[in-house]
């Protein structure tokens, strides 16, 4: 049987990680792009080159023939100052015109973020109002619209809102990472907003539900990605805890304020048959074992 051809963009980065572990195991052959070189490993060629293709580059994606593009790539995350999301944003429309002459591709998955949400307060349908002021959730926001335009109805396109996500491998000035390493430090953690509660979802279950968009027949559009649960803050802290048998040293804000933020997840899970989710006391686990400190 024919592998099927999958062209990838961020495949070095946090959720391409993931994605490269889960696709390069099964039937798929991955060609992807890489500011800096990479090693060829099973199932996968890289591409030194970056979104701005070459002839030869884009000639070479073209010879590959690929059935779908998992688009990850975003620079310099996290900086979301104005010149560099308005960089990502032009960086992507040359992307997309480029690619839109590989005759052989039938889908793009894409993600984007839940901070494209203008109220991050509550339970979030793909179709709430967006944040068009600040730069990261515009420029994501002006890349979706784009992404319409250049392509119409001619490819199926899933914009993946991608919440709160965490797993091995995840930068360290992220939440679980940080704190973490704040243990084995004996520093302290300011936790802002005690009360607060977020929308966690472990890296793998992003990967598998992309791999899923790759075979299931999905109406083009923009769908949630997390695990439509809330979790404090607090209650990670204490799974570490009991996971390290360590105490976490916290300092805690007088932040009364409460504030529910969570992806409403019916499309999602009607449309890809999602069944289970990996539960955060699991997935902080295997956070714990593989994370690079």
């Amino acid at each position: 049987m024919n592998k099927k051809k999958i062209l990838i963009t961020g495949g070095t980065g946090f959720i391409g990680n993931a994605i490269l572990k889960i696709l390069s195991s099964h039937d798929y052959e991955l060609l992807c792009l890489s500011r800096k070189y990479q090693k060829k490993t099973k199932n996968i060629i890289w591409i030194k080159s970056s979104l701005n293709l070459s002839k030869l580059d884009l000639l070479k994606v073209k010879n590959f023939n690929p059935y779908a593009l998992i688009h990850l790539s975003w620079e310099k995350i996290p900086d979301f100052s104005e010149k560099v999301c308005n960089k990502n944003y032009k960086d992507n429309i040359i992307f997309f015109n480029k690619i839109k002459k590989v005759d052989s591709l039938k889908k793009i998955i894409i993600t984007g973020s839940c901070f494209e949400y203008k109220n991050k307060s509550g339970k979030k349908k793909e179709d709430n109002k967006v944040n068009l002021i600040d730069n990261f959730p515009l420029t994501k926001y002006k890349t979706y619209k784009e992404l319409k335009k250049i392509f119409g109805n001619k490819i199926k396109f899933a914009w993946f809102r991608v919440f709160f996500a965490y797993g091995p491998n995840q930068r360290k000035g992220s939440l679980i990472p940080y704190l973490i390493n704040s243990l084995e430090k004996k520093e302290p953690v300011e936790i802002k907003n005690p009360y607060s509660m977020n929308d966690f979802i472990f890296v793998n279950d992003i990967a598998k539900i992309i791999k899923k968009s790759l075979t299931t027949n999905f109406i083009s559009g923009i769908y949630n990605l997390g695990s439509g649960k809330l979790t404090k803050i607090m209650d990670i802290i204490k799974i570490i805890e009991q996971y390290k048998k360590k105490k976490i040293i916290v300092k805690l804000s007088n932040n009364n304020k409460r504030k529910l933020f969570y992806a409403d997840m019916t499309k999602t899970i009607t449309t890809f048959k999602i069944k289970n989710f990996v539960k955060l006391n699991a997935g902080i686990k295997k956070t714990l074992l593989k994370i690079k400190m």
